[in-house]
C-alpha cells in the first residue's frame, strides 16, 4: 500500500523563501523535494525515543514543581 503525501504549511520571511527557491532552481530540485530531504535528515539523527524521554521528565519535573506551590 502506498502512503499518501499530506501537506506541510509554514511562514517563512519573504527574502529567505525567495533564497530558497532560487537556491532550488540553481541545483534543480524542487523546493518540496528538498523539504522532505531535510525532514528525513533531521529525523535519521535525531534519537526520537531520548528525546521523548527528556520531555516527559521535563513535564513530570515541572508538574511537581507546580504541585508544591
Amino acid at each position: 500500500m502506498l502512503e499518501r503525501d499530506d501537506y506541510l504549511r509554514f511562514r517563512l520571511p519573504e527574502a529567505l523563501k525567495e533564497r530558497f527557491k532560487l537556491f532550488c532552481y540553481l541545483k534543480g530540485i524542487t523546493m518540496s523535494d528538498t523539504v522532505r530531504e531535510l525532514i528525513e535528515e533531521v529525523l535519521r539523527n535525531e534519537d526520537l525515543e531520548k528525546l521523548l524521554q527528556e520531555k516527559l521528565l521535563q513535564e513530570k519535573l515541572k508538574n511537581n514543581i507546580t504541585e508544591d506551590e
